[in-house]
């Protein structure tokens, strides 16, 4: 395992965030419960190191593609609190067809038409909802309701739009007087 320099130089700060950066300090703060320090280090070298040749490709691929939407926003919006979220998601090729059972096991719509809504952590754009439709949310690996949303005149992407969609789970109802 790589050793800083030396304690309270830059580099040493550097080796501490990438051991976080990456989740190693985390790995071996859970070791620790097992194992004493020099055994968490050799085995979460180990742990590592298989996890590295076990990897699927194809696995890989798939995951990345369906959660390429997700990351992005994400990456985007620096919000990097999403990532654990995308990272637990199970993936499954097979569950991008329409459920046998639809519409019976389909969950009811939160937000009726007419409901005043607006993007969740977004001070941005807000309207009205005027259509909704059953669709497969790559980001989340799963079948949920999308709207469309009618922006208000006041919101920021009214400039250029008069509408715009959003997945069930991005929206909230707006409270106050918004609209």
């Amino acid at each position: 395992m790589l050793r800083p320099v030396c304690h309270k130089t830059d580099e040493h700060r550097s080796y501490l965030q990438a051991l976080d950066d990456f989740g190693i300090a985390e790995l071996l703060a859970k070791l620790s419960n097992y194992c004493e320090q020099q055994e968490q280090e050799s085995l979460a070298g180990l742990l590592i190191s298989q996890l590295t040749q076990s990897l699927d490709a194809e696995l890989v691929a798939s995951y990345l593609s369906a959660l390429a939407p997700s990351l992005a926003e994400g990456i985007a919006l620096n919000r990097h609190d999403l990532l654990p979220r995308i990272i637990n998601q199970k993936f499954s090729a097979s569950s991008v067809d329409l459920p046998d059972d639809f519409p019976t096991t389909a969950k009811t719509p939160r937000f009726l038409y007419g409901d005043k809504l607006r993007w969740i952590g977004s001070d941005t754009d807000w309207g009205t909802a005027i259509g909704r439709f059953y669709s497969f949310a790559p980001h989340l690996c799963c079948w949920t309701w999308c709207y469309l949303i009618w922006l208000s005149k006041d919101s920021p992407s009214a400039t250029w739009t008069s509408a715009d969609i959003a997945w069930e789970q991005d929206l909230e109802p707006v409270e106050g007087s918004l609209l």
